[in-house]
């Protein structure tokens, strides 16, 4: 979209605006459940970190126990949990709290956000925070720290791939080990160069399986979430949305020859949507679709899916935003269908073998008419 610098800069400048009104206005009188949990999870590891997920040095205060139970604060990834510890030290030693620290960490996101948006198309933030109800409430009143925390690493992996993409991929690594929701980009290791792919599944398995041998009770983490989890039927449908969503982007990604930043910002979605379905909440999808999407479908197709229960709230329920959001989500993929053409399309699913769909060495799919 074309438009002056200074018509840009006032856009943006109006948004930022608008979003800080916002966001002071759900500033909690107390800190925001999130918040109590994960500055418990936080303490527990600065007191002692090899009492990460059995707790049994550190008391809740009572505010912190009504809020939560001991295995419910911080459920999360070692590589969350010492996040946690460093942003309690840094907002400690500032004098900030951990609520402050967590505000720079909005911060930093949302810079980022705005850095990769004015680089690439301008007009994707103010489409993404023109809407900030919901994020202002999620950010400032609840904290969602965890996703912030993953959220913030998958920009900075944004940011620096286009010059820096064995740091980038490690950015990833990270990412995944600190929350699963970018699981998908695992399956990008065989385009990586060697040390790189060696790098990147280092850090996942240290991040996700080697606690395993070094932090006791640590599978109870894991225990505790598949308890959340919704309905047999919820998480079978969750499975098969994500399932046939992961195979159309597999196939769109590879014919289309997605570059880095394409796949980076899109391999948050499918297992995204997994979560979301099985436990049948908006949120783990809408929030994740803040990484901004330089070609801008998944940008619209999440500023699209919250606009109707933001304007009609009381016709249209907030948590029907997954089901129209995953609709346009479908839509953008379909439309990513078409450009390859229709014709193509069927002749791959007529001759689809593992050798035509698997990429090549060069990064390209083997072209199933030959």
């Amino acid at each position: 979209m074309a438009a002056p610098r200074w018509a840009r800069a006032a856009v943006i400048a109006a948004t930022l605006a608008w979003m800080a009104a916002i966001g002071w206005s759900q500033v909690p009188p107390q800190d925001g459940p999130d918040t109590i949990g994960d500055r418990y999870a936080a303490k527990v590891v600065v007191n002692d970190v090899s009492d990460m997920y059995t707790r049994r040095r550190l008391e809740q205060t009572p505010l912190e126990a009504a809020t939560w139970s001991k295995e419910a604060s911080g459920a999360y990834p070692p590589a969350m949990l010492l996040s946690f510890a460093a942003l309690y030290m840094l907002g400690e030693a500032a004098g900030i709290g951990f609520y402050g620290a967590m505000l720079l960490v909005v911060a930093l996101f949302l810079g980022l956000s705005l850095a990769y948006c004015w680089r690439t198309r301008w007009y994707v933030f103010p489409l993404l925070y023109g809407n900030f109800f919901y994020f202002g409430y999620r950010f400032f009143a609840v904290q969602d720290d965890s996703y912030l925390v993953m959220l913030t690493t998958i920009m900075a992996a944004l940011m620096v791939v286009p010059r820096l993409p064995a740091l980038a991929h490690a950015l990833m690594a990270l990412a995944i080990a600190l929350k699963l929701s970018p699981l998908y980009y695992a399956k990008y290791v065989a385009r990586m160069g060697r040390p790189t792919a060696v790098v990147f599944v280092g850090i996942v398995l240290a991040g996700l399986l080697l606690p395993v041998l070094l932090w006791e009770n640590y599978l109870s983490l894991y225990r505790y979430h598949s308890e959340y989890k919704g309905s047999l039927p919820e998480t079978m449908g969750g499975l098969a949305v994500a399932a046939i969503f992961t195979l159309v982007l597999s196939y769109v990604e590879e014919r289309l020859d997605f570059d880095w930043e394409d796949r980076i910002g899109w391999s948050v979605v499918p297992f995204a949507l997994y979560l979301a379905f099985s436990m049948n909440t908006a949120r783990h999808l809408l929030i994740v679709l803040l990484i901004p999407d330089k070609r801008g479908v998944r940008s619209l197709a999440l500023a699209l899916g919250m606009l109707a229960p933001t304007l009609f709230p009381q016709w249209v329920r907030f948590n029907s935003s997954l089901a129209i959001t995953t609709a346009l989500l479908a839509a953008a993929l379909v439309s990513y269908l078409d450009a390859i053409g229709w014709d193509r399309v069927r002749a791959d699913l007529r001759r689809a073998t593992i050798r035509g769909l698997l990429p090549r060495r060069d990064g390209r799919v083997a072209d199933s008419r030959r």
